[in-house]
């Protein structure tokens, strides 16, 4: 079996404090590398049990299963990501079992099955109420009929690739993304193997899905979408449909880049050396290309390109696809840039208005399509960067204060900024952490992740790579 730092373990938590320390020291750290826990929004002691027993905890703002789960896929390290419940109702030291097949290379996604013949009739009524079981298996039919998929059970015990299941299109990020992930997996021909796995009853709290009745008929109602492929599992859930170009009336979302002339010896120094300026000003050129591209395949945004220095709008203009809107912006640092862009697509109507920087390629397009559908509730989003600064910042109104006073290019943006917007008393979500290429050792980062995506995630930055 591969290297320990390979596995991750992800578990998604709400108000488990009964369960959750068994469940983490139960993990065989001969085999899982890292156990992250992420926790959408407990009001016990779940998230200081999980750090007592040396997971790493994870703080997702908004609710949903499958949004925990998609967190923490974002947040792994490992090359390989097993899901397992809080609860206490799967066994951690089975994690094995699914792991092996997915290191071994004969299987892409596998499938902890419940319900599989060798071990349903000792499934306690007490683990699996009546109506979750023949849920479940009807489900699981389904999924035969339709998908062509060998499965018996729905269950969340699983293990996957990482890189691959970061690629996969799912869009329910509530009751559905289990089986969403099983429909889309066998739509792109995975390799999906079912492995019998033992089910207890859950050791502590009440179930969010079969333990009330609201639960259990959304899940159902989630379970049956995404095996239908209903519309809402085809598109991203934030996307909504917008004015002309020419046109924005104040509820018209706007996503911009802020993109830098790719000038050698003023772009990306801190990469030079392994590279030298021409070839960082090139990297930085395949980057924003990428980016632009990401940004343009979001639907129901329009999309802008915020340029410095003003004399490179030209070159800029020529990358940037023909319908987006290029912006000038001057200024003594990023501050005066995003405070100038974010004001003037206010002013001419459009909101909300969110800004990505241009040097994370395989950011995941939903991160910023959902940021636009949060800014409909709160006053800011954030994207944090594992450096201390922000990936992207969303707006619905004008903040001039909100980009005050922050130390530029230092670890402390993305703290300072909270502070900023606390003693606004703005309203703030935070998504996902991202990284952005400045050093050497990001770039290697990227360099491999690239290397286990596929083809078509950022092929300009991919092409530059090859070479170089």
């Amino acid at each position: 079996m591969e290297r320990p730092r390979s596995v991750s373990v992800i578990i998604p938590a709400l108000d488990e404090e009964q369960s959750i320390g068994a469940v983490i020291e139960a993990v065989p750290r001969d085999v899982v590398g890292e156990v992250i826990v992420v926790d959408g929004g407990s009001q016990d002691a779940t998230r200081d049990i999980a750090r007592a027993r040396g997971a790493r905890v994870v703080r997702e703002p908004l609710r949903g299963y499958g949004r925990a789960c998609a967190r923490g896929v974002a947040e792994a390290r490992g090359d390989v990501v097993v899901i397992i419940d809080g609860d206490g109702a799967a066994d951690p030291k089975e994690v094995p079992a699914l792991v092996g097949p997915v290191l071994a290379g004969t299987a892409d996604l596998v499938l902890g099955s419940r319900l599989h013949p060798s071990r349903a009739a000792d499934v306690p009524a007490a683990a699996m109420p009546i109506h979750q079981r023949l849920g479940n298996e009807l489900a699981a039919f389904l999924v035969r009929v339709f998908h062509g998929v060998a499965v018996t059970d729905l269950s969340p015990f699983r293990a996957a690739r990482r890189e691959m299941l970061v690629a996969l299109p799912v869009r329910d990020l509530t009751y559905g993304w289990p089986t969403e992930v099983i429909v889309r997996a066998a739509r792109a021909r995975w390799r999906i193997l079912e492995v019998p796995v033992s089910c207890r009853a859950r050791t502590g709290g009440r179930s969010k899905v079969s333990g009330t009745l609201r639960g259990s008929t959304l899940a159902g109602w989630h379970i049956l979408g995404a095996i239908a492929g209903r519309g809402h599992a085809d598109r991203p859930t934030t996307a909504v449909a917008v004015p002309p170009p020419h046109a924005p009336d104040g509820s018209t979302p706007v996503v911009v880049v802020m993109a830098k002339q790719p000038a050698p010896g003023r772009t990306k120094t801190r990469l030079c050396p392994p590279l030298t300026p021409l070839e960082a000003a090139e990297l930085y050129e395949a980057l924003l290309r990428d980016t632009l591209d990401l940004v343009s395949g979001i639907r129901g945004v329009e999309m802008a390109v915020a340029v410095s220095p003003r004399n490179a709008v030209g070159q800029i203009a020529r990358l940037a696809p023909r319908d987006a809107r290029i912006i000038a912006v001057e200024g003594a640092d990023i501050g005066d840039c995003l405070l100038g862009v974010t004001e003037e697509l206010l002013l001419a109507g459009f909101s909300p208005v969110v800004a990505v920087n241009s040097d994370s390629p395989t950011l995941p397009a939903e991160y910023i399509a959902r940021a636009v559908g949060l800014l409909s509730t709160c006053d800011v989003v954030l994207g944090p960067a594992e450096d201390g600064g922000y990936y992207l910042i969303g707006v619905r109104r004008r903040h001039p204060g909100l980009f005050a006073d922050i130390a530029w290019s230092s670890p402390r943006v993305a703290a300072q900024t909270l502070e900023r917007a606390a003693a606004l008393g703005l309203r703030v979500v935070e998504l996902p952490s991202w990284y952005d290429v400045d050093t050497p050792a990001e770039l290697e980062r990227l360099r491999e992740e690239l290397a286990a995506r596929p083809p078509g995630v950022a092929p300009r930055t991919r092409a530059f790579l090859a070479r170089c």
